[in-house]
């Protein structure tokens, strides 16, 4: 199972609201509205750029209290 890992992000109220409501409007809670979004812009990014190498991934780090799975 991948570890998963939790960050806050500050919106504005409209913007909160407005992705509450795309996201009611295709059946997602907002988490997995995020991740949906999330997703589809580093499959974007990589297809301009080229996919992201682990190597590069490795030197971020992750917040404090995250575990991640190297197994």
């Amino acid at each position: 199972m991948k570890n998963k890992v939790s960050f806050d992000v500050k919106l504005d109220a409209e913007t909160y609201r407005k992705l509450m409501y795309v996201a009611a409007a295709e059946g997602k809670n907002l988490n997995n509205h995020v991740l949906h979004l999330a997703r589809t812009n580093i499959a974007y990014f990589e297809r301009v750029h080229g996919k992201i190498k682990s190597a590069e991934l490795e030197k971020i780090p992750l917040p404090d209290g995250a575990d991640e799975d190297r197994g």
